[in-house]
């Protein structure tokens, strides 16, 4: 390191006062750090000011365009946030109640325990997205990614998940009474203790899916394959399983007054009706919900 030797004799005050600076530089000044040294009240208020969570949508979209991440306890319900780039952020907490989010980019965000109560999530990306203990309740999800997604413990009650793609999510513990999850690709995701009462799994994807001890009381599950899916302890009590592939593993599982039909496919060693369901005509007819008289029950 070159030392300059420009120091005028003339300015002895400001070659004293560059020397000290250069001592300081080469000590490292440990007691004092970088930030300390230049703090000012403005800079301490801003801080302050950053801490608290945006309380309008331009507010929050210009916080995160400038790096900031965490927006905990935010309150923007209704916010109109469609299309916006929220990715890799924490909303744990937040109230986003009727908050249109439709092909938001959620990606890797947490939004634990947030409340999103009939919010528009329609094609958002919410890949890798925690959303355990969150409440989604009456949320219109259709074909939201929710791929890897953690929705463990979450409240999804009347919420529409058609056409969504929830492969390898966790719903571990979730309420899904009365949602519609219509041709929702559930391959391998998990639905141990989850409770899909009322729910539409028609034509859904549930391959290799996990639905151990699952509640899925009077579930709707017409032309859905279920023959790769762990049924261990699932109650499947008054469920419709017209034209429904089923596992082995439905012998373990409650069949009590379950609905099923010419084109059900039961595996050789299960005998359906000893399990207690019964074979209905109504589902050899082309209008299945209607001749079985079944129909989604969603909480008000």
């Amino acid at each position: 390191m070159r030392i300059s030797n420009s120091c005028s004799t003339g300015l002895p005050g400001r070659c004293a006062r560059t020397l000290s600076a250069l001592a300081c530089a080469l000590a490292g000044c440990a007691s004092a750090p970088p930030a300390a040294l230049y703090a000012t009240s403005a800079n301490e208020a801003a801080e302050t000011a950053s801490d608290a969570p945006p309380v309008t949508t331009t507010d929050l979209v210009a916080r995160y365009n400038r790096g900031e991440r965490k927006f905990d306890g935010l309150a923007l319900a209704q916010a109109q946030l469609s299309g916006a780039t929220l990715s890799s952020a924490s909303f744990r907490g937040a109230n986003l109640d009727g908050a249109d989010l439709r092909a938001a980019k959620l990606e890797g965000s947490d939004l634990s325990k947030a409340s999103l109560q009939r919010a528009h999530l329609e094609v958002a990306h919410l890949d890798n997205a925690t959303l355990a203990g969150a409440n989604l309740e009456r949320a219109f999800m259709i074909e939201t990614v929710l791929w890897g997604a953690d929705l463990s413990s979450a409240v999804l009650d009347g919420a529409r998940l058609d056409e969504a793609n929830l492969e390898h999510a966790d719903l571990a513990g979730a309420r899904l009474r009365g949602a519609s999850l219509k041709t929702a690709n559930l391959g391998s995701a998990s639905l141990r203790g989850a409770d899909l009462e009322r729910a539409n799994l028609n034509a859904a994807t549930l391959g290799d899916a996990d639905l151990e001890s699952a509640n899925l009381k009077g579930a709707s599950l017409v032309d859905t394959d279920l023959g790769r899916v762990y049924l261990q302890g699932a109650d499947l009590s008054g469920a419709l399983l017209c034209r429904t592939v089923l596992s082995s593993t439905v012998a373990s599982a409650t069949l009590k007054g379950a609905r099923y039909g010419k084109h059900t496919r039961f595996p050789p060693e299960v005998a359906a009706q000893s399990l207690g369901a019964v074979e209905d005509p109504c589902c050899d007819v082309p209008d299945i919900a209607t001749a079985c008289g079944w129909k989604r029950d969603a909480p008000r």
